[in-house]
């Protein structure tokens, strides 16, 4: 019988690739929606995201709302229409599953674990959420821009444990590395693993605690399954 109760997942590089395999044509498409230079948009808009993600703004329209008043821009109701549509097409195509996440997903909740999400995400994530393959498969989810508080800050670790009904000693937590949310975690007392992420490798973009983690590191999401069952 396993000495864990519960599996809490990062989101982005962990059990899907994120927004850099999705962002084809978005940026212009965005720009061009809003009438606005391009370059000067997303100068201001990636300004934002540690303010997004700490859910400074509760809509996407008021996040759309701020960088456009940034750029002395009075976006039509149309055009605010169409730029939030944009959003939301971006986050879904985002929100793809890596192949093996949905399967093992399942399997871990056939054989009895709680499953958990901790994301640091804007928005749109958790107003996305419900209409992805994910949305049945967690117990509990932990959004930062909900919460108001991003990893590392050891609160939203206790908050993810809180949820599930779970000790931290009886937790794994599986993330990329970012933020160095793993040592976070581990002090906590949770058991953090690493899973390497081929698509930031192969773009050199790899968090630095990915570089430099010396704990337990799995390749792909079926091999959590071995380590959750020890």
């Amino acid at each position: 019988m396993s000495r864990y109760q519960a599996i809490i997942f990062d989101l982005f590089g962990t059990i899907v690739d994120g927004f850099a395999v999705a962002t084809a044509g978005y940026q212009e498409a965005f720009s061009t929606a809003l009438g606005v230079p391009h370059d000067a948009l997303m100068r201001h808009w990636r300004q934002l995201t540690d303010r997004r993600t700490l859910g400074e703004f509760q809509t996407v329209e008021d996040s759309i709302q701020h960088v456009c008043d940034l750029l002395s821009a009075t976006p039509t109701t149309e055009q605010m229409t169409r730029a939030f549509e944009i959003r939301l097409d971006l986050t879904r195509r985002a929100l793809k599953p890596k192949p093996d996440a949905v399967a093992t997903l399942r399997e871990l909740r056939r054989d009895g674990f709680k499953i958990g999400l901790l994301s640091n995400c804007s928005i749109e994530i958790p107003l996305v959420w419900p209409q992805t393959e994910f949305t049945e498969l967690f117990d509990a989810t932990v959004f930062s821009s909900l919460e108001k508080i991003k990893k590392p800050a050891v609160e939203i670790y206790r908050l993810a444990c809180q949820r599930l009904g779970a000790a931290p000693h009886e937790s794994i937590y599986i993330a990329d590395g970012e933020n160095y949310e793993l040592t976070t975690a581990a002090n906590l007392g949770l058991r953090s693993v690493l899973i390497k992420s081929p698509t930031r490798a192969k773009a050199q973009e790899l968090p630095g605690e990915a570089l430099e983690w010396q704990g337990t590191t799995i390749g792909c999401l079926t091999e959590a399954l071995e380590l959750a069952r020890r």
